[in-house]
């Protein structure tokens, strides 16, 4: 099943690269072999729902919502859409497909905004965004797309303990990610 690229598809993306999961594993369950789940994992509840809005919108299942800290749905057929869409989401192995990488602006800062929600922090003090990453060619991606935008960045390391950084200065000053705010975790 072909799904068009979109602005939620592209979001969905993004956050299972970032703080999503995507897994089988056997089982010993009666009549089941293996079970397969998807899901993704934050403590901010806006972006829960959003994701899991966007998730029904694509996949047409409702995920369950655990602990207001996770959604998730088991369900092999939906596995093997996403991993025949997009490949592998080790957190060394993700990339960014070229389906979106090609796309049109709106898209691609879809999928840079959603993948900062996760894994990037603001240095208020130096007016920088920074995205670590174990996953050197998956922030290369992040990056290619920056620069396709016209927004310089940089892509250091490895450092000590093997992870990478994809840096944007003069964070605030960049138009096109004006109203974008790391919101806080729930208090």
């Amino acid at each position: 099943m072909e799904k068009e690229t979109s602005a939620e598809l592209a979001r969905v993306h993004a956050h299972l690269c970032g703080d999503g999961s995507v897994y089988i594993y056997p089982t010993r369950e009666k009549g089941r072999k293996f079970i397969a789940v998807v899901g993704y994992y934050n403590k901010n509840q806006k972006l829960l729902d959003k994701f899991r809005k966007d998730f029904s919108k694509i996949f047409r299942v409702k995920m369950k919502m655990r602990n207001n800290r996770e959604v998730s749905i088991r369900s092999i057929r939906i596995f093997k859409e996403v991993t025949k869409m997009f490949g592998d989401f080790g957190s060394k192995n993700w990339r960014i497909h070229n389906s979106i990488k090609d796309a049109n602006d709106k898209i691609k800062l879809e999928w840079l905004k959603a993948f900062f929600e996760d894994e990037s922090y603001h240095e208020k003090r130096y007016n920088r965004l920074k995205t670590k990453s174990m996953n050197y060619d998956g922030l290369k991606d992040a990056k290619e797309m920056l620069d396709s935008l016209g927004i310089f960045s940089s892509l250091t390391g490895p450092n000590c303990d093997g992870s990478y950084y994809l840096t944007i200065p003069n964070f605030s000053s960049i138009k096109m990610f004006e109203g974008f705010v790391k919101e806080p975790i729930r208090k």
